[in-house]
């Protein structure tokens, strides 16, 4: 049995060390001439850059992943203030209660909310088909919760719309603890230690030391060769793949697409057309970085923490920004500061468009504002713009989640974010987990 694997983003590459731990043949195809995809690390002018995630929450899989490649030296925790976050509100930066425990000591939401807050434990559950995220927070705890502390929430963790993204698909946890418990509170009461803040941290030489380091293990690993067809015969996969201007045809028993929706949509029009139009109507909204640097000694704000999330309702050019040489060393020189500030997602889409020099400068006009720096322009300052960012666990993802589980029957997997979760542990656990399903399904041979 063989087993083919298209893109080597994490969760491809993921895919493929657990299949080679488990001695499954594969082969591992990507495109481009580098792993990782979106976790990608730029230095330029003596500054580090995350193209893509900028930390990772540790979780058991990754941990397990971290030692096995022998990557705990490269390992770089985040400052001890990294659970320290703020969100923008009537113009001025607040900090967000750190854990559910603390809303109440919190001064951040006024008594009317914290007092619906507490009701929320006597709030019925309810079953809603497609409830959005904002729909059960407002039910649940109330709009003011919804405004300044959901609404950036999911902001930062999917560039999205609360009033868009579907409950039992974006937040599927704390959905259960209001059907097992009757509350969330409730839930997060019996679940206190399974909710704990988890340690955040990178790498000392940028997130892409962690595909990279996979990618160094893996025996089957083919870069610079584009899957151009797939195809089926005699209920094997024909991949027609173009290389260093070859064109090479091979058959496997299984396939794996570990690409965006987008781009699985385009290899599958032929075989499961079906699929493709489901993966083709998936929101990818756009999505910059802007990195501007500056003096310390020109920047006001105090930037103890991780960094400052724009609630909609504040009516701001960028979505927020991470502190980023607050949390991390090594980023920028000791007597400078670094602002990553993200610009679009899907309630700022049109601001992720506008022409780069325009966009770098009202950027730096609304740090300027936000944080009472005192220089006319930064020491540097860099974009970068994915015109595809986050896939969207709204209405429109559920037909390709549907359609991917009965293809599992034909052969045919999925190992990529917009089934897996957006996050880089939910993509290993995800990888790990299908390699040993994948693993079952080999034949087994006695010998007589």
């Amino acid at each position: 049995m063989r087993v083919a694997i298209i893109g080597a983003g994490i969760s491809g590459l993921a895919l493929a060390y657990y299949l080679q731990k488990l001695g499954v043949a594969y082969d591992l195809f990507e495109a481009s001439s580098q792993v990782g995809g979106t976790m990608r690390t730029l230095k330029t002018s003596g500054y580090l850059l995350e193209l893509g995630p900028n930390s990772l929450q540790t979780s058991p899989e990754l941990r397990e992943l971290t030692r096995e490649l022998k990557l705990e030296r490269e390992i770089l925790p985040a400052a001890p203030l990294d659970h320290q976050r703020y969100v923008l509100r009537d113009g001025d930066y607040h900090q967000l209660p750190t854990s559910p425990f603390s809303l109440l000591s919190n001064n951040f939401f006024s008594w009317k909310t914290k007092y619906r807050i507490l009701q929320e434990k006597d709030v019925p559950p309810a079953d809603i088909d497609y409830e959005t995220v904002s729909q059960f927070f407002e039910r649940r705890f109330g709009k003011g919760v919804v405004d300044y502390a959901v609404n950036p929430m999911v902001n930062g963790m999917y560039a999205g719309d609360p009033n868009q993204l579907l409950m039992h698909k974006a937040m599927p946890q704390l959905k259960a603890l209001e059907k097992k418990y009757g509350s969330v509170l409730r839930g997060l009461v019996h679940h206190r230690d399974s909710y704990s803040r988890q340690e955040v941290f990178s790498f000392a030489e940028g997130m892409s030391t962690l595909p990279n380091a996979i990618a160094e293990k893996l025996v089957s690993l083919h870069t610079e060769h584009r899957v151009e067809m797939i195809t089926r015969a005699q209920g094997k996969y024909v991949i027609s793949c173009a290389s260093s201007g070859d064109y090479d045809t091979e058959e496997y028993s299984m396939l794996v697409l570990a690409l965006p929706a987008y781009q699985a949509a385009e290899l599958l029009h032929f075989t499961f057309p079906g699929m493709a139009a489901a993966l083709q109507n998936i929101n990818y909204p756009p999505m910059a970085m802007v990195y501007s640097v500056y003096n310390r000694h020109d920047v006001g704000h105090s930037m103890k923490g991780f960094g400052a999330l724009h609630p909609k309702i504040e009516d701001t050019f960028a979505a927020g920004s991470i502190w980023t040489s607050s949390v991390f060393d090594g980023r920028c020189r000791p007597h400078e500061v670094m602002f990553t500030t993200f610009v679009g997602g899907s309630q700022y889409a049109d601001n992720a468009l506008v022409e780069r020099p325009q966009m770098m400068r009202r950027v730096h006009e609304e740090l300027r504002r936000l944080y009472n720096i005192t220089t006319d322009k930064p020491i540097f300052q860099y974009a970068h713009l994915w015109e595809h960012s986050i896939p969207q666990y709204d209405l429109y993802i559920e037909d390709a989640h549907d359609i991917a589980k009965t293809l599992e029957q034909e052969g045919l997997f999925i190992s990529a974010n917009w089934q897996a979760g957006v996050s880089v542990p939910s993509c290993i656990k995800h990888a790990k987990e299908l390699a040993h399903k994948i693993n079952l399904k080999r034949p087994v041979f006695v010998n007589s």
